[in-house]
């Protein structure tokens, strides 16, 4: 594995002169690469979706309710998402009271509750869906470097799955980018 040493200045201490030294490894720096390409990535799709009158994760709400091959429901949303099913349920808390989405009692199993997109929320969604900016960041790939890059990170992620103990049924976007 690579290794950097830096210095960095310590914490206020007495000593001014201390100094620590922090090794980090190529895995470290790869970290803070992706932490930050996405962190910039997602400030350019912010900027486009306040223009539709959604928020970022509202989109994403969105986008997976229309995807989901089973009853949207808010703990099937954060299976998906992993997401903390309270970050989902005060989420959606917002959303219904935006009219994007509603709650509705499902009919054969009276304690479950669905997720429905309402008209607004399907025309913010495909509001949102014309927006070009993910498309245009991504363009800097060729066809080649997405499919190495949806390749690595699907690997990467589903490790981070494993690691957690999750079984996550019907992954979004699924590992091989071929069933996309």
């Amino acid at each position: 594995m690579i290794e950097s040493s830096i210095l960095m200045k310590p914490p206020v201490t007495k000593d001014h002169k201390t100094k620590v030294r922090v090794r980090l490894t190529f895995g470290d720096g790869l970290w803070q690469l992706l932490a930050r390409t996405q962190h910039i990535i997602s400030r350019v799709r912010h900027k486009e979706l306040r223009e539709c009158g959604v928020t970022m994760n509202e989109a994403v709400v969105l986008l997976t309710i229309l995807r989901l091959k089973r009853p949207a429901t808010p703990v099937a949303i954060s299976e998906q998402l992993f997401w903390a099913p309270h970050t989902v349920s005060e989420l959606l808390k917002v959303m219904e009271k935006k009219g994007t989405v509603r709650k509705v009692r499902d009919l054969e199993r009276k304690n479950l509750v669905r997720v429905e997109i309402t008209e607004k929320g399907l025309d913010a969604y495909l509001k949102s869906a014309q927006r070009k900016s993910t498309r245009r960041v991504m363009s800097v790939l060729t066809k080649e470097e997405q499919i190495q890059l949806w390749t690595l990170l699907a690997k990467v992620r589903d490790k981070g799955i494993e690691q957690l103990g999750l079984h996550v049924p019907d992954i979004f976007p699924p590992s091989d980018p071929d069933k996309f």
